[in-house]
């Protein structure tokens, strides 16, 4: 009996230590003010995202833009605790402007004069621009007015402006592919119109040693002010390649 009561004595012991073995304190008693006092500065994440945003802007400057501009953070740094010291904060983008694109921004910091760790945000930049838009459908081929476009404010994914924004830049000219209702246009969408078509006669014109020579030709490709296309001396039959120069002549390149 008394071996018994010695037993569930020795169990009833290991059974509480058991328990006593596996505790854990709570979040409050592990950590009370040992963290504070540790670590007293703090970076927050709003201030992350401040110091992003300003390198943005200050790039923009860099770079000449003057269009109206939004930058935004879509995904900050947490909060860092740092001990005491002097703290620096070193902004870097580790690639070019991304316009209507999210970028990394790093954010290095150093107490003391020795790295201490890096944030990294994520920043959304938006540029605007008063740029032409189609009122209506434009078609391919079709000769463009300024009754064709109107002036709006659109967000640009480029970085140089490639958008056109006076009416000075369309008028005479076509597209080279159908424009959309309230599409911004850019230089790449527009092209001169045809002036020539297969079997046109032409005068070629070329430079010989310093002289001017022109024959009669006969134009084998459609063809438009700028672009190059190919045509038959109408005396020798020989096929040529020349660049358009107007309605009626083609020039190609000779000997100086």
């Amino acid at each position: 009996m008394k071996l018994k009561k010695s037993s569930l004595a020795i169990l009833c012991f290991l059974w509480s230590g058991f328990f006593c073995l596996f505790w854990l304190p709570s979040a409050e008693a592990y950590v009370g003010n040992t963290q504070a006092q540790k670590f007293p500065q703090l970076i927050s994440s709003a201030r992350f995202a401040e110091l992003a945003e300003a390198r943005i802007r200050d790039e923009l400057k860099k770079t000449g833009e003057t269009r109206r501009c939004e930058v935004r953070t879509t995904r900050s740094a947490p909060n860092m605790r740092l001990p005491a010291g002097n703290v620096i904060c070193e902004v870097d983008l580790p690639q070019q402007l991304r316009y209507g694109g999210v970028m990394p921004v790093y954010v290095s910091v150093y107490l003391n004069g020795t790295f201490y760790r890096r944030g990294i945000c994520y920043c959304q930049l938006k540029v605007y621009q008063s740029v032409l838009v189609a009122v209506h459908d434009l078609m391919l081929e079709k000769s463009l007015s300024a009754a064709d476009v109107r002036s709006e404010e659109h967000e640009v994914r480029e970085n140089a402006s490639f958008y056109l924004n006076r009416v000075a830049d369309i008028e005479g000219k076509v597209p080279s592919r159908i424009i959309r209702t309230g599409q911004p246009i850019t230089k790449e969408m527009l092209q001169n119109p045809l002036v020539l078509e297969v079997g046109m006669p032409v005068t070629i014109v070329t430079n010989y040693r310093g002289v001017q020579v022109k024959t009669e030709g006969i134009a084998m490709q459609r063809g438009r002010v700028g672009k190059r296309i190919r045509v038959r001396n109408a005396k020798s039959s020989k096929v040529l390649i020349g660049m358009v120069r107007d309605a009626s002549t083609v020039e190609v390149a000779g000997e100086d």
